[in-house]
């Protein structure tokens, strides 16, 4: 009888991959590096590989296995099964990755993008269970998203629903995002955006303790920031009060567009704690023109990191 399922999470700098039973539960995980200049041959075989040795060291058969669901940060076509365009591994370009994997493995392969993903392990497990619709929002080191509507994941026409770190939010303030664009609030407010400018404040002068914690200017990151925050560092005050203003302001547009108030926010940059999130919910309330009659719920994620790995899984037999 099949009842095991892998899923598998291929971030530009590691790789989850986790075993599941029927019902959902971990039964075993691990995490390795990625290596982004891999070509497409190696890097499908170093996905195989993962693969074999988690089924190898579990001892279950490869005729147990109901199927592998795999998340990349990627454009997918979730129909066709194909990579269309990944930023941080190039070899994943147009790349058909399911069939690949499938006559690798010899067993039903299915991918997604991992914001997607992570919306939907939130969705049917974690902290949007009971909510037909809800957003996703993931704060890292870029911005990105998935859509929960009608009990359902929305990809849109083309697989590219929930790309919610490319709204454009400003005509004066950002920087260039590799989207192309100066004003989207990933070039804002992603933790990669907000370091670059915390580094050019303090080459431009500014002092901050920021640098201290972070040692180099090329060290910086949130990290560092968060440390700071904590002491009231000003710069840190700045930068987050700024992020926070702009993502309160994506939240509200959201809210206009799709009349869902029911927010799960993860990654990396959440991790600066109530400072941050409170700021974002105070922007988003200041904009928001129903927030008095239909009080929005901004909720942590429950799954983190493994968020991905969780969605993937949970393709093998929920293709929402």
């Amino acid at each position: 009888m099949k009842k095991y399922r892998i899923g598998i999470d291929v971030g530009a700098t590691n790789t989850k991959i986790g075993l599941f039973d029927r019902d959902m539960n971990l039964l075993d995980s691990t995490q390795t590096l990625t290596d982004p200049e891999a070509d497409l041959p190696m890097l499908m075989d170093f996905i195989e590989s993962l693969v074999q040795h988690m089924l190898k060291r579990s001892g279950i058969s490869i005729d147990h296995l109901m199927g592998v669901g795999a998340a990349f940060p990627s454009y997918i076509d979730y129909k066709a099964g194909i990579v269309v365009e990944t930023g941080n591994i190039m070899s994943l370009t147009n790349a058909p990755v399911r069939d690949l994997l499938e006559e690798r493995l010899g067993v039903r392969v299915v991918l997604d993008n991992d914001a997607n993903l992570a919306a939907l392990a939130e969705h049917k497990l974690g902290a949007g269970v009971g909510q037909d619709n809800m957003i996703y929002a993931a704060l890292a080191t870029g911005i990105g998203g998935g859509l929960i509507l009608n009990g359902k994941l929305y990809r849109g026409m083309h697989g590219m629903a929930g790309e919610i770190g490319h709204m454009f939010v400003s005509d004066s303030t950002g920087y260039p995002c590799p989207c192309g664009v100066t004003g989207c609030v990933q070039s804002i407010s992603s933790g990669a955006h907000m370091a670059k400018y915390v580094t050019d404040r303090i080459k431009e002068g500014e002092d901050s303790s920021i640098l201290n914690y972070a040692g180099t200017l090329s060290s910086i990151d949130m990290e560092a920031v968060g440390k700071a925050l904590r002491g009231n560092d000003s710069l840190a005050l700045e930068v987050v009060s700024r992020g926070a203003e702009y993502l309160g302001r994506m939240f509200h547009s959201l809210n206009q567009i799709f009349d869902i108030n029911y927010f799960v926010y993860g990654g990396g940059v959440a991790k600066l704690g109530s400072p941050f999130i409170d700021r974002m919910v105070a922007a988003y309330r200041h904009y928001s023109l129903n927030d008095t009659r239909h009080p929005a719920q901004f909720v942590p994620a429950k799954f983190g990191s493994q968020a991905g790995m969780y969605g993937a899984a949970l393709l093998i037999t929920d293709e929402a």
